[in-house]
């Protein structure tokens, strides 16, 4: 039960993208520090309650007036794409010779931290100004690195007293068609401004302000670029007692906090979907009232003959009462299928796994901190061991043994019927197509907000009117598979079961398709690193709803049918 497998899909913005996973920026990546047996239950139990801590919230530090306070650098990466960070050492900055790494939960880790002490020297409550960091005489490899990043928009993120600090690495400036210029600066000095109430951090920042960057344009290849990095440090007094909380976003407007929701496009889908069930459940009745009537009208006279008389010259859904509940092929496959929709634990089979590993790898391999260390990876594995393989395991055992037998309201005969040559338009492919189409734009409007937040920056605040649009989606997924059941029997093809599940189960796939269209024409997504993960969980968001929606669509369809055939007179 992976965090990231559940999020489907993957969209950012336009703008300042990282190309993902340049040489430059590879490094081996960071092991959790510490080290464990699965033998023991305690310490396991132990690192579990550990992690569902939240910075800004555990035990808050005392400080004495001159009192060191720790500047821990942390991670780095492109705006518009929260799931590509890197370790902030791995850009040419000032670097202690030895680095030491803060001890990290397992949130933490999962949430791509890799905190290590920095070179500032901080005290509580003591001004600095102009303090030199350290002098650096950067190569035209390194310098091109510092240039790639400022271009993509890398910001840097620091932690002090478990308090955010987030900035950018540098300066980009375009200017001018003709003649057009394109400025890259580098900041080599930060202003850190500290307030504090009492003997304790309350708030944590850092600025530019004031500050000009310095150029990185023009240097030739066999140049160096000497540089020296500075900083000062401001404390003040405040009377807020409250500490902010990077994992509330309170993070002083540095990322955006809501989404822009056009209410307009909304209502106008939500007036679509309402019409569009309407509708179908209006001539789907009537005709389906007509059909019983005619049907057990017919029936009258030839009651007390054989029961297949009327099989002679009748036609329709009431001739192949026989077989329709005869069982399809790979029925397992079928079960298998239903039950992990029904009871959403795709997030815990093998394909999410395979999935995830594919995208773990490429991350370590990029040396992105995304990517979870082995010791992580252990500690989830076992946590799944201990926890969702045994309740897997029991609620199969109480499934089989509680089950009740298939009750089919119709006798099923030995030999199958055969089924008459089908219309192109009764084909599995069409009614795929209207099948998957149709619940795909009752939700095309909210998905591009969900991919926004999954994906990028911005927050989704408005659940109520998320879980109104899942609920209208499983609405006309059930109407939309009832329709095409009915119309696929009375072409007098039994084989409703399998098809029943493809045809509002590729909504998955138009949802697959849609991520291609996003990362074509929404996005400025390339590299390595960003196009795997966001394919990769793109087809498993696909995967998800094809399961979801492919259970809702079943069921569905065996309601209608056994509502039919039992209120049909037959002997």
């Amino acid at each position: 039960m992976f965090c990231g497998a559940a999020a489907a899909a993957a969209i950012r913005h336009r703008g300042g993208q990282p190309r993902g996973g340049s040489a430059a920026l590879r490094m081996t990546v960071l092991g959790h520090p510490g080290s464990w047996s699965c033998r023991w239950l305690p310490l396991l139990l132990l690192l579990l309650l550990g992690t569902g801590r939240d910075p800004g919230v555990e035990g808050v530090t005392h400080y004495k007036a001159g009192d060191p306070v720790i500047l821990y650098v942390n991670k780095v990466g492109p705006y518009h794409n929260p799931q590509e960070t890197y370790h902030y050492y791995q850009l040419p900055v000032c670097c202690p010779e030895k680095i030491r790494h803060k001890s990290l939960s397992l949130g933490e880790v999962l949430d791509g931290d890799r905190m290590a002490e920095s070179l500032y020297e901080i005290r509580f409550r003591e001004n600095v100004e102009k303090r030199i960091l350290c002098h650096m005489q950067l190569t035209s490899a390194q310098v091109e690195q510092l240039r790639q990043a400022i271009e993509e928009l890398y910001y840097f993120e620091f932690v002090v007293d478990d308090l955010p600090i987030r900035g950018f690495v540098g300066y980009m400036e375009e200017s001018g068609f003709l003649p057009h210029s394109h400025k890259i600066g580098l900041w080599t000095h930060l202003d850190f401004h500290l307030e504090f109430h009492g003997d304790r951090i309350i708030f944590a920042n850092v600025s530019v302000r004031d500050v000009k960057p310095h150029s990185l344009d023009g240097l030739r290849p066999d140049e160096f670029l000497g540089l020296t990095h500075t900083y000062s440090v401001r404390w003040s007094e405040t009377s807020v007692e409250r500490r902010s909380d990077r994992r509330r976003g309170d993070d002083g407007g540095f990322f955006p906090r809501t989404l822009e929701i056009h209410w307009l496009s909304i209502i106008n889908s939500m007036v679509l979907v309402f019409l569009l069930v309407g509708f179908v459940a209006v001539i789907l009745m009537r005709v389906l009232r007509k059909d019983l009537a005619r049907y057990n009208l017919d029936e009258e006279p030839t009651s007390g003959g054989s029961g297949d008389d009327f099989d002679q010259g009748d036609n329709g859904w009431k001739i192949i009462h026989t077989d329709v509940f005869r069982f399809p092929p790979y029925r397992g496959l079928l079960c298998a299928v239903l039950g992990v929709g029904a009871q959403f634990l795709a997030l815990g089979t093998v394909p999410f796994f395979l999935t995830w590993s594919v995208v773990n790898s490429v991350h370590w391999a990029n040396g992105s901190t995304q990517a979870l260390p082995a010791t992580t990876i252990l500690l989830l594995l076992t946590v799944w061991l201990l926890v969702g393989f045994p309740l897997t395991v029991i609620g199969g055992i109480f499934g089989k043994n509680n089950a009740s037998p298939f009750d089919a309201p119709c006798r099923t005969k030995n030999i199958a019927r055969e089924i008459p040559p089908q219309p192109w338009y009764k084909s599995s492919l069409v009614h795929m197509t209207v099948g998957g189409f149709l619940p795909f734009s009752a939700i095309s409007v909210e998905l591009y907000y969900i991919f926004a937040t999954v994906w990028g920056r911005e927050q989704y605040t408005l659940y109520g009117i998320l879980f109104f649009v899942f609920a209208i989606l499983l609405s006309v997924g059930a109407c939309i598979s009832i329709a095409l059941t009915y119309f696929q029997l009375s072409g007098e093809d039994y084989r409703w079961w399998w098809r029943s599940v493809l045809s509002v189960g590729s909504t998955g796939l138009f949802i697959f398709f849609y991520s291609v269209f996003y990362y074509a024409r929404r996005s400025n997504m390339s590299g390595v690193v960003q196009t795997v993960e966001f394919f990769g969980y793109s087809l498993l968001t696909g995967y998800v709803f094809f399961l979801m929606l492919g259970t809702i669509s079943f069921f569905s369809s065996l309601k209608f049918i056994r509502y039919i055939y039992v209120n049909l007179k037959m002997d």
